[in-house]
């Protein structure tokens, strides 16, 4: 019954996620001006004489009329979004954080993985409405693609490749074998803790009535990672397409033995950075420095995940290609991309 009904709940849940996402977007960028950080009534949206043609012919009049309702449903939504968190409240975004985790409940890895991707998602939805500046909104885009990539990614992977299947119920079977599902909550607490660490750059970045100039490029060297990031997935899981065991050397790989672990850190490190650098701009290091010192602790938390990962891959893939032809020399003429220090 788990294996039959855990992929469609998956579809769902994410479909529930994404459509909200999608009418946020809308709701964002048709905003003229950009609207206050705290006050939903103080969104404007273009008027109707914008949108409806001077002299409506044959469809026009349909199309107007079409146009003005979707134009009240995203004022609606924008709205109800920023109800949720009024004034980015923190206790949304921590529940946004945690109860993603919670699906290590149900499988041990869910909570590391769908609720990694939802727990960036669903924070990045509810900033939308309180962006001050594009900036910001394109910050808080960031989340809401990574999540929303990450879930899909994720998603597919599971559905058609068997030995991701077969590695993820070795993992499920050597947690169970631990003991009881309460066993995991210390661990689901400190992802859920995490998971708000790394939100906070969103209370930072979307408050701000200006961002300074530093912070641009490290938004746009998140965007940066964030490909990195999902180019490195794509390339490698369809290289392994049919053969599994095979080391991928091609692509972003003839650069970076790691480019997925890698475009991550960048992508985090340079959310931190921008946040911190708007907090010292807008002169809120003091009055924001629960949110400041909360960026920092993901930004290093989840940069010390991402280092383990690709050390202990490393050192899997030196056991098991290690005695290719080429693999030396394809090691020597790479770049390892964010490992932890050799204890050799």
């Amino acid at each position: 019954w788990q294996a039959t009904m855990r992929l469609p709940l998956l579809v769902v849940l994410l479909a529930i996620v994404q459509a909200p996402s999608a009418i946020a977007f809308q709701a964002s960028i048709s905003r003229l001006p950009l609207g206050s950080p705290s006050s939903p009534s103080s969104f404007t949206t273009r008027s109707p004489s914008l949108i409806a043609p001077a002299a409506p012919r044959h469809g026009a009049a349909k199309l107007s009329s079409l146009s003005m309702n979707l134009v009240g449903s995203i004022s609606a939504a924008k709205v109800a979004i920023a109800s949720i968190a009024p004034a980015m409240a923190p206790l949304p975004y921590a529940v946004a954080a945690i109860v993603p985790s919670c699906m290590g409940l149900w499988k041990s890895d869910y909570g590391v993985s769908y609720g990694y991707g939802l727990a960036m998602t669903i924070p990045g939805i509810l900033t939308l409405p309180h962006c001050v500046t594009r900036l910001a909104l394109l910050h808080s885009l960031l989340y809401i693609a990574y999540g929303v990539r990450l879930s899909l990614f994720l998603l597919y992977r599971e559905m058609n490749i068997p030995s991701m299947r077969a590695i993820k119920e070795k993992i499920e079977e050597r947690v169970k074998a631990r003991g009881g599902r309460l066993k995991r909550l210390p661990f689901i607490a400190m992802c859920g803790f995490l998971y708000f660490a790394m939100c906070a750059p969103l209370h930072i970045i979307a408050k701000a009535p200006a961002l300074p100039p530093a912070a641009a490029p490290f938004i746009a060297l998140g965007w940066i990672g964030f490909a990195i990031a999902a180019i490195g997935d794509a390339q490698k899981t369809l290289a392994k397409v049919g053969q599994p065991n095979r080391l991928v050397r091609s692509g972003l790989y003839r650069f970076c033995r790691h480019p997925n672990f890698t475009g991550e850190f960048i992508l985090w490190t340079s959310s931190a950075v921008a946040g911190v650098l708007t907090a010292i701009a807008a002169g809120t290091l003091v009055s924001a420095a629960g949110w400041v010192a909360l960026s920092a602790v993901g930004a290093m938390g989840m940069g010390y995940v991402l280092c383990k990962a690709a050390s202990g891959l490393e050192a899997r893939q030196k056991d098991k290609y290690g005695d290719e032809p080429g693999y030396e020399e394809w090691v020597e003429s790479t770049w390892a991309g964010v490992t932890l220090p050799s204890s050799s």
